[in-house]
């Protein structure tokens, strides 16, 4: 095994040097992730997500929130994460209610592996009514979480039509009450700013500027900041320099922005930005910058594992980090932890623990070539042994079945052999367990049945190749597919 490694300056190195264990940026979601089959985000676009968003949280529960929480952080912990901060929804009183006990629960229970961090998350027009705000910040503070808000962050983001998030008459104000609030109990501050690509969307330099009038001395975060990149270089480095100024982490989202932001809700023009900040300017201009998942199976976001290495590996190619690669891997290491006042997570030194991640690969090009299924990850010095939960674990205290065809707009989740073809060799394999002769099933149970099967037992014209794949039925059939691969060399199923 060779073992990825990270030096001081963030240079790859092919040495038996190893990547301190992810600490996952404070930006994700976990009480909405796995979500998105139950509630459909129809046009993938943000204003949708909100809509389809509101609609689930009709179908929260404490037993299904919950299950939904501890799905994620055994994903992010079998991938190597050691800490995760979650925005908690806390657009009602009822969800306030709800959250942040479950929360509670799950941190309590993953104590130990995970470092479970939570962020109240609101629009800022929440904080006009001060009784309200108060209560809210008490309850934060009795959970020892984060207070936050998301400013400018509609689609229409700095319009003064937005008096949801953009509060064009009284933002300063609100956003001075929010730091007032949280000065007085001590409170780190984590913000949603101006997701969308609008020029007068400024919520990130409004936060910047709120925390150095009112000379906050705590951790100010702010994630997404998309509409950074509409802005001419001038009015960017003017920005900047005030968010460098203030001490202000920012943290981008390049999977969910770049799928939700530039999108045509009719489906018929393709994006002709990519959703994310100038990450080199802002790194460059000195200001921190960490990357996170956010979303994951949800309706911000459809797809997502919670794994680092793959936002890793995906903003560098979104965001050109790759010229040099240089420190980036410390913007889901170090730069994180410390957001988070972890200064034990995301480095490695002679005095603190030997958590850390190792990969088979020797430079980036390999580590990111491939998902690295086979990574070890390593707290205190050993080896743990977590694997990562089957999904069919959701649907006993959650209706998260996808439903009978990835792409239909309804019907039963299938379970068992879709309507499919056989293999594209023309026929079935031998000693396939009942139900899977045709090659095409949705049950990972049977698939973990599959007998080891050697190129001299494959069928006479099964192609002498690594994988040998099904077709799928398209989603207007109703027939959902899972591809059945064989790794012929090995003589192994996967």
């Amino acid at each position: 095994m060779v073992v990825k490694g990270v030096s001081g300056a963030g240079r790859a190195t092919g040495h038996p040097s190893p990547t301190p264990t992810p600490s996952s940026p404070p930006r994700l979601v976990p009480d909405k992730s796995h979500t998105c089959e139950r509630s459909r985000n129809a046009t993938g676009s943000l204003s949708g997500a909100d809509r389809s968003t509101a609609r689930d949280a009709a179908l929260w529960s404490a037993a299904d929130v919950e299950a939904r929480m501890e799905f994620s952080l055994a994903s992010a912990y079998a991938h190597g994460t050691a800490a995760l901060r979650t925005h908690l929804i806390n657009m009602t009183p009822a969800q306030v209610a709800l959250t942040w006990p479950a929360f509670a629960r799950v941190r309590d229970r993953w104590a130990g592996r995970v470092e479970l961090q939570g962020v109240s998350l609101v629009a800022l027009s929440h904080f006009r009514d001060a009784d309200a705000a108060a209560a809210l910040a008490d309850t934060v503070a009795a959970h020892g979480g984060i207070l936050g808000a998301a400013v400018c962050c509609a689609e229409n983001g700095g319009d003064p039509d937005d008096d949801w998030t953009t509060c064009d008459g009284d933002r300063d104000a609100l956003l001075d009450r929010a730091f007032s609030l949280a000065a007085a109990r001590s409170l780190d501050l984590d913000f949603h700013v101006d997701e969308n690509g609008n020029r007068a969307a400024t919520g990130l330099v409004d936060v910047a500027r709120a925390a150095l009038r009112c000379g906050f001395r705590g951790r100010v975060v702010c994630g997404h900041a998309c509409s950074l990149a509409a802005l001419p270089a001038p009015a960017l480095a003017t920005a900047l320099a005030v968010v460098r100024e203030a001490g202000v982490t920012v943290v981008s989202l390049p999977l969910v922005n770049e799928w939700t932001q530039d999108r045509d809700p009719a489906g018929r023009r393709a994006p002709r930005w990519r959703g994310v900040p100038p990450l080199l300017e802002v790194a460059a201009a000195g200001v921190r910058v960490a990357l996170a998942s956010d979303n994951v199976r949800d309706q911000f976001y459809a797809y997502g594992d919670y794994d680092l290495l793959a936002v890793l590996a995906r903003a560098t190619s979104i965001a050109h980090l790759d010229a040099p690669h240089g420190a980036w891997p410390a913007a889901v290491t170090r730069t994180p932890a410390d957001a988070m006042s972890l200064p034990h997570l995301g480095r490695l030194a002679p005095s603190l623990p030997a958590h850390f991640v190792a990969f088979r690969a020797r430079a980036f090009s390999e580590l990111f070539a491939r998902p690295q299924s086979d990574r070890v990850v390593v707290r205190a010095g050993l080896a743990i042994a977590a694997e990562l939960p089957e999904y069919d674990s959701l649907d006993a205290a959650s209706s998260l079945a996808p439903p009978r065809g990835f792409g239909a707009p309804s019907g039963g989740y299938a379970g068992r052999l879709s309507p499919a073809p056989s293999l594209a060799n023309g026929g079935g394999l031998p000693g396939l367990p009942r139900g899977l002769e045709g090659g095409v099933t949705t049950d990972a149970r049977a698939l973990r049945r599959l007998p080891a099967v050697d190129e001299a037992g494959a069928p006479p014209r099964a192609p002498r190749a690594a994988l040998a794949a099904a077709a799928a039925v398209g989603a207007a059939a109703g027939a959902a597919a899972a591809v059945v691969c064989m790794r012929a060399r090995s003589g192994k199923w996967g």
